[in-house]
């Protein structure tokens, strides 16, 4: 089980509550809003943190380039992809790819 998975799987051990501050404390270190494919659109709706959260669905649907290679949360949660507001969330990725192997 590497970093990522184990993160997940202490955050849903976790209360609504605890659950949420996890995720705060990765929202602070996310730069997201830094990213030439992030929008007005995204910034008034408060889209961050697509690698946990999963694709933006109305905000952003062009690639205008990813940071996501360059951001703390990528490093300490040992995400191996990438372009998370448009591809989807690490989890969606990694099973995307496992079930095409």
């Amino acid at each position: 089980m590497d970093v990522f998975e184990q993160w997940l799987n202490l955050s849903w051990e976790k209360n609504a509550k605890e659950r949420k501050l996890l995720t705060n404390e990765k929202r602070a270190a996310c730069i997201c809003m830094a990213c030439p494919s992030y929008n007005l659109r995204a910034r008034e709706n408060n889209e961050l943190l697509y690698c946990i959260a999963g694709k933006s669905l109305l905000c952003i649907s062009k690639d205008m380039g990813c940071t996501c290679r360059n951001c703390p949360v990528t490093t300490d949660l040992g995400l191996r992809y990438h372009d998370f507001c448009i591809n989807g969330g690490e989890a969606a990725q990694r099973y995307e790819h496992e079930i095409h192997i």
